[in-house]
């Protein structure tokens, strides 16, 4: 399993500004739009189906969605 390092205050607010610009819609989750979306951004070389499945990894409560917690998660991940 990987480690999670935990963010300092300013990593969170980072955190924070990166999620809310890519949240489009402003209803406090990344859907899988938005998600191929930030990843075109981070020009990121990725087919919509190796998107659908990294979105799948991250969304660890399977609900559809990556909220603010499991962002955090991804992108402190070790």
């Amino acid at each position: 399993m990987a480690k999670k390092n935990k963010p300092s205050e300013e990593q969170l607010e980072e955190l924070r500004e990166t999620f809310d610009y890519n949240d489009r819609d402003e209803d406090g989750t990344i859907e899988l739009d938005e998600f191929i979306d930030m990843l075109d951004e981070l020009e990121a070389s990725m087919s919509e189906e190796e998107a659908k499945v990294g979105f799948q990894d991250i969304d660890t409560n399977d609900d559809g969605l990556i909220d603010f917690k499991e962002y955090i998660a991804w992108w402190t991940e070790d």
